[in-house]
């Protein structure tokens, strides 16, 4: 491939044209028409000497190679961003865009105490939530975030990742205000013949407090209903027998829209509390604006 053919907006397109695996839909994304979307392709065919998307009947789907180019295009693009805010960046002027994940427990909270303090600072800087269930560092290893807002521990393959302490959280049982449990001192015994509800964002079978009932020797735990995401919560313990285990400042925030309350596990079940962190790749370690971002969150105290 000879450089000179080589187009930034090309590249730009065939980022997302890789994601979407759509030529309309990168049309649409992109304020493009179909046509010119077209013929980008054409074009990036020809730079890389590979069809990149091949046609199938259920839409289209990436060559190896164009599955090889997706995982350094993001990162190249990022540090291209970087090269341009290095020279550039001024909070007050500055209309770079700071992309960011977390599941909505986490996430409201963090939101709610630096959203008045990024407005203020930084007028024109775009924030760009993520809050659907997924693995919890996919989009940062793949340079599709520049943070994410998680209580979870990457594992040791997921390498290159810094972390900034944020606040620990403890958790509350959510369930109806009329539950036959609600208003009682809980124990082990009485949980143990209850139905829970779970959050199964990555498609988790047993319950997240299941193996503190099993360490002390209890392994039927009812879970009837498993939710991807945490929007029903709510509508669903006011309604039924079931109980959640929740981030206590997201419980409060269920409490205040539902009717059900909110109670302290009992402390025979060991659960302590959990450390919710800030992480970002290496790749933007060095960038000025996300290390702005990063000091502004330190400033902040977090209140659980």
């Amino acid at each position: 491939m000879n450089l000179n053919q080589l187009d930034l907006n090309l590249l730009i397109i065939l980022k997302q044209l890789l994601n979407e695996k759509h030529i309309s839909n990168t049309a649409l994304t992109l304020g493009m028409s179909q046509p010119s979307i077209s013929r980008s392709l054409s074009k990036l065919r020809t730079l890389f000497d590979d069809q990149l998307l091949i046609r199938m009947a259920g839409g289209y789907e990436l060559t190896p190679k164009a599955q090889s180019i997706q995982q350094d295009l993001n990162s190249i693009l990022n540090m291209v961003e970087t090269l341009v805010n290095k020279q550039t960046f001024d909070p007050k002027t500055s209309e770079a865009t700071i992309k960011l994940f977390g599941l909505p427990p986490q996430m409201h909270l963090f939101i709610k105490t630096i959203i008045k303090e990024v407005r203020e600072q930084a007028p024109n800087i775009t924030l760009e939530i993520d809050t659907l269930p997924k693995p919890q560092f996919s989009d940062l290893l793949k340079g599709e975030a520049h943070f994410v807002i998680t209580g979870h521990k990457p594992a040791n393959s997921e390498g290159k990742l810094y972390c900034q302490p944020l606040f620990e959280r403890e958790f509350k049982l959510v369930m109806a205000r009329n539950h036959k449990l609600a208003n009682r001192e809980l124990s082990v015994e009485l949980l143990c013949d209850c139905n829970f509800g779970q959050i199964s964002i990555q498609g988790e079978k047993d319950l997240t407090i299941a193996q503190n009932f099993a360490a002390l020797g209890i392994d039927n735990i009812a879970t009837p209903v498993r939710l991807k995401n945490f929007y029903s919560i709510g509508t669903i313990a006011e309604n039924t027998d079931l109980i959640f285990y929740v981030p206590n400042h997201f419980a409060a925030d269920v409490c205040q829209q539902h009717d059900v309350i909110a109670e302290t596990p009992p402390k025979e079940l060991g659960l302590g509390y959990a450390e919710v962190s800030l992480y970002w790749h290496q790749r933007h370690h060095n960038d000025p604006v996300c290390q702005w971002f990063r000091e502004l969150v330190k400033n902040k105290v977090f209140k659980t």
